[in-house]
């Protein structure tokens, strides 16, 4: 570079040191991205609002897994975290919007078995194999099978008792979940054919199934007695199960929960049904690695904090291994599609 009259005499240590400077603070973009991978190292850096995207509403277990840990990771991250809740269609509205926003390394969806489930049956509007890669796994639940306070008197009082009413008043009953066509529905099956002494694809002779789009309007029909029971997290119902609004009947696991020990155990039944809902953070494929590697490390802080793991103990989530890196979670998503292809086959969902 030049001016009138004046001159610039560099040495060629000068030049490389520059040259060097330039280069470490240029931008790393792939396509469609707009975050920098920045800094001498190439260590992500964090430059505006992070959003996760929860695929059910405010209210329900998914949105209550992300809510406590949001604060703590925008510590980590240092920029703000957003939680966009986008229900409907059994999680597959949430799967769709994640899948339209920008691979930019900013925003994430919470994914879990139903997701499998939904893909597995061609519900899904993208390939949830090909088009997300893990991130992180935040917990992995104990599923209960919880009554209605209302709608159970006099019919019955435990689980035992519920699956011989079911057996002789038929259609009778009715029972509320969020994704009938996901891993609830596995589990519930799995533990009512198990009671009933049923094929799962006979449940439904016995029991209603209804459909809902969000926790809080299916909490709302519980306590109403609008429906008799419902499968879900103990975490999600904990307060009305301490008001005494709903009744835990079963929790499907080898043994009592640590945090609900009076609450019966399909291990206790010889009831082969523990599948529990695991959540975890997923992002586009394309998403850049430096994005997907630094919103791991953050996680993991996060979730080791101190109000993050209280939250974890008081819902119940410590019965089972919580957080796992995105291998281990890439395994568990291989294992599951095993698992759940096969379940589908034999209920004759899919071919």
């Amino acid at each position: 570079m030049k001016r009138k009259g004046f001159k610039f005499i560099m040495s060629m240590a000068l030049v490389t040191s520059i040259a060097a400077s330039a280069l470490a603070g240029c931008s790393s973009k792939g396509a469609g991205t707009s975050a920098k991978a920045a800094g001498a190292e190439g260590e992500w850096k964090w430059e505006r609002k992070v959003t996760l995207v929860c695929p059910w509403g405010v209210g329900g277990g998914a949105d209550s897994t992300l809510r406590p840990l949001q604060p703590e990771l925008e510590k980590v991250l240092g920029v703000p975290v957003e939680i966009v809740n986008v229900e409907g269609a059994g999680g597959a509205n949430g799967i769709d919007f994640a899948n339209k926003q920008p691979a930019d390394g900013y925003t994430y969806v919470l994914g879990t078995q139903s997701h499998i489930m939904l893909d597995l049956q061609k519900i899904l509007p993208v390939d949830f194999r090909k088009e997300f890669r893990p991130v992180s796994k935040l917990v992995h639940s104990i599923n209960i099978i919880a009554s209605s306070k209302k709608a159970m008197e006099g019919k019955y009082s435990n689980f035992t008792e519920f699956v011989e009413y079911a057996k002789s008043h038929p259609q009778e009953l009715t029972c509320g979940m969020l994704t009938a066509t996901g891993a609830d529905s596995v589990s519930l099956k799995q533990t009512l054919a198990g009671g009933l002494g049923c094929d799962i694809t006979e449940v439904e002779n016995y029991v209603k199934i209804v459909n809902y789009s969000g926790g809080a309007e299916l909490s709302s029909a519980m306590v109403g007695g609008h429906i008799n029971i419902n499968i879900t997290g103990a975490d999600e119902i904990k307060g009305l199960i301490e008001s005494g609004d709903i009744v835990p009947l079963i929790s499907m696991s080898e043994e009592r929960m640590s945090s609900f020990p009076d609450i019966e155990s399909t291990g206790e039944h010889k009831i082969d049904s523990y599948v529990g809902t695991w959540r975890g953070i997923f992002a586009r494929k394309d998403t850049p690695d430096k994005a997907v590697d630094a919103m791991s490390k953050a996680i993991k802080e996060a979730w080791n904090s101190a109000s993050y793991q209280d939250f974890m103990k008081n819902a119940g989530y410590l019965d089972r291994p919580g957080y796992a890196t995105a291998d281990e979670l890439q395994t568990l998503v291989d294992k599951e599609y095993t698992t759940f292809e096969e379940y589908l086959k034999s209920a004759g969902l899919i071919k």
